[in-house]
């Protein structure tokens, strides 16, 4: 059996999607930029969140909490938001 370095490891699981609708793109993105965090060590959802709502106060209500909530479950569509998490995770590469 080869020996397969970490980045052959990782190129095995790549996954490509090409979305049927709109709401299906946002959804794959969405997956994408979790990913990232999760990659950066967010393994909690309480530590994202947290992050989140330090970064960016807009969440810090229960409803920004909600969404972020949702968000980590996989079950939120909304371009805005993701745009915010990818602001919020750019600032963080560069930090």
């Amino acid at each position: 059996m080869p020996n397969l370095t970490r980045q052959d490891k990782y190129m095995e699981n790549i996954i490509q999607i090409v979305p049927v609708n709109e709401e299906m793109a946002l959804l794959a993105n969405a997956v994408r930029i979790l990913n990232n965090y999760k990659a950066l060590g967010f393994v909690k959802r309480e530590g994202f969140v947290e992050l989140i709502m330090d970064a960016d106060h807009s969440y810090h209500t229960r409803e920004g909490m909600k969404k972020l909530d949702n968000f980590w479950a996989g079950r939120v569509k909304d371009a805005d938001l993701n745009k915010d998490l990818e602001k919020i995770y750019d600032g963080l590469k560069t930090s």
